[in-house]
């Protein structure tokens, strides 16, 4: 079903493609793969990224998440530039109840030093604490992935 809402939202094919290499989603705005050796899903955003290309990317992840049964999300969202307050909307309501579903516990989020992708990042984080998603925010990939490593070992 998942799939489906990606591919009726975006309706691009090569966002609903099987993953190459790890990676479900390698546009010029974000890659998102799966990481085996951390047994997390990772994404980087690289450029801007509109409502439609941010949502699909997202709900691609969502299908990383199922696949391997993921717990831990590590985004670094550095080059973003701005989450308009209907993305963060969406976010909140749409994609964490998703994500939280499909079994994620954590979302190690690493931001930019400054500007306005900081702050609107920052205003995404935590969200989706109410719903039972443990999110917090890093000035580094590294310190991300350490603080999603303390992630109990599934039984």
């Amino acid at each position: 079903m998942i799939v489906c809402i990606t591919t009726d939202i975006v309706g691009d094919p090569a966002l609903s493609t099987p993953p190459v290499d790890g990676a479900y989603v390698d546009e010029p705005w974000v890659v998102i793969r799966w990481d085996g050796v951390h047994q997390i899903v990772h994404s980087e955003w690289k450029a801007f990224a509109n409502s439609s290309e941010l949502r699909a990317a997202l709900l691609r992840g969502i299908d990383v998440i199922r696949d391997h049964r993921a717990r831990g999300y590590l985004t670094d969202t550095r080059k973003v530039k701005v989450i308009i307050r209907t993305d963060q909307e969406w976010i909140k309501e749409t994609w964490f109840p998703l994500a939280i579903a499909a079994g994620l516990k954590r979302i190690a989020v690493v931001t930019a030093t400054r500007g306005l992708g900081k702050v609107t990042v920052e205003e995404v984080v935590g969200l989706g604490d109410e719903q039972g998603l443990i999110s917090k925010t890093f000035e580094s990939v590294e310190a991300g992935r350490r603080w999603i490593a303390e992630l109990p070992v599934r039984a």
